[in-house]
């Protein structure tokens, strides 16, 4: 009686499928995944009660401790900020502009901010601030 030898066969392992299915993922993830912009302009928001995040569509003018004015991260001296309000307001019309003012700004400048902005026809006024802690 004669037996056949089986030879063993060799077992690859296919990794293609897997690699294809991780870049899968890994894109389905970066692209549902939301990112949270932040300015880069350091300031000290004031504390406040109701706290409303911004939205992709509003201005944002950031005015920092120095008193310096940032319009959507660029900074801007009076003149050119009020050209770029008019801009805004007539690309967006019905724009909110959120003014973010450190804590330590002049009160007088912020309402020049704002006065600045009802006298280019937005109505939409918000002022930034940072949610107050829960022991206070």
């Amino acid at each position: 009686m004669q037996f056949l030898r089986v030879r063993p066969r060799s077992v690859t392992l296919n990794l293609t499928p897997l690699i294809d299915v991780v870049l899968v993922l890994i894109v389905f993830f970066l692209m549902t995944t939301t990112f949270i912009i932040s300015s880069g302009i350091k300031v000290d928001l004031p504390p406040g009660g109701a706290v409303q995040p911004t939205q992709d569509n509003d201005a944002i003018i950031v005015i920092t401790q120095d008193g310096a004015l940032f319009y959507q991260d660029e900074r801007l001296d009076v003149p050119a900020l009020r050209a770029a309000l008019v801009r805004a307001q007539q690309q967006r019309p019905g724009v909110r502009v959120v003014i973010k003012a450190d804590k330590h700004v002049q009160h007088g400048q912020v309402v020049e901010v704002m006065d600045l902005a009802k006298t280019v026809g937005i109505e939409r006024l918000a002022i930034g601030t940072m949610p107050k802690k829960a022991s206070e």
